[in-house]
């Protein structure tokens, strides 16, 4: 990718101009989705109980509504992606594009992907969980800090091999939503031939929007209605850029071979 963040990010900017309410619209209704799923998740009682057994059903339904939540965003990412084509969609019911196209390859895709980058977050989780949900002023635990400072400082350590690790595969649903028949295991190879070589480059496009994802959150998640199809526009003009290049490389070889074969 030859293309810096600063023209990605112009470009996302082009394509999303005319086109911010039905991105922000689109983004308002995942946002509100995905809260109704927590707050039934956080209302079902299961986390602060001691049972083992309801913290682990706790763990598999949070797992599960990350993964409703994905299938969601799958439909704000085809949109975004049909901005960066010059080809905007206006059809009813995008957000629900991954339910009736091929929703298990979507599913396995995103939960290898989370897999490879929330795994590196289990220590951290653990001395997280031993933190209690409610402390009494007048008997505080005497290993709370401990569990607190050790879960943030593994929380922060785990960042980095996190996102190396996310970095080969963040392309993989550009790579469906532009063939839908492949598999999930395609998809990701894809991806990470696609991504071979622009690692850094992609790091800090990403680095780029940390500014505005702090802006988001002081903005109590507002800002998020913009900042979110911004960053997946970016990433969508990212894939066109490296599709391209991989389809230029492959014509040139193809030429080449012919010469040398003549």
């Amino acid at each position: 990718m030859k293309t810096g963040s600063k023209e990605i990010k112009r470009r996302a900017r082009m394509a999303l101009t005319g086109n911010y309410v039905p991105a922000v619209s689109m983004t308002l209704s995942l946002a509100l989705f995905s809260a109704a799923l927590t707050l039934l998740l956080d209302s079902s009682g299961l986390y602060p109980s001691t049972r083992p057994l309801n913290q682990v059903l706790y763990w598999v339904l949070y797992i599960i509504t990350l993964l409703l939540n994905a299938l969601f965003e799958t439909g704000l990412i085809r949109f975004l992606y049909s901005l960066c084509r010059k080809e905007p969609l206006r059809e009813r019911g995008l957000l629900f594009y991954a339910f009736r196209n091929q929703s298990d390859t979507f599913i396995l895709t995103y939960a290898f992907r989370y897999l490879v980058t929330l795994i590196w977050f289990v220590p951290a989780l653990y001395f997280y969980m031993r933190i209690p949900l409610v402390i009494d002023p007048a008997n505080i635990p005497a290993d709370l800090f401990r569990n607190a400072g050790l879960a943030l400082l593994l929380a922060l350590a785990a960042l980095i091999p996190a996102v190396l690790f996310a970095l080969p595969y963040c392309l993989a649903v550009y790579v469906l939503l532009d063939d839908p028949d492949l598999s999930p295991v395609q998809a990701l190879r894809t991806s990470r031939k696609l991504m071979r070589g622009n690692h850094g480059r992609v790091f800090l496009l990403w680095l780029g929007y940390l500014p505005l994802f702090l802006l988001g959150l002081g903005s109590l998640g507002i800002g998020f209605l913009w900042i979110r199809p911004y960053f997946h526009t970016a990433m969508g003009q990212v894939y066109l850029e490296l599709k391209g290049q991989t389809a230029s490389t492959t014509q040139k070889t193809d030429a080449e071979n012919f010469w040398e074969s003549a």
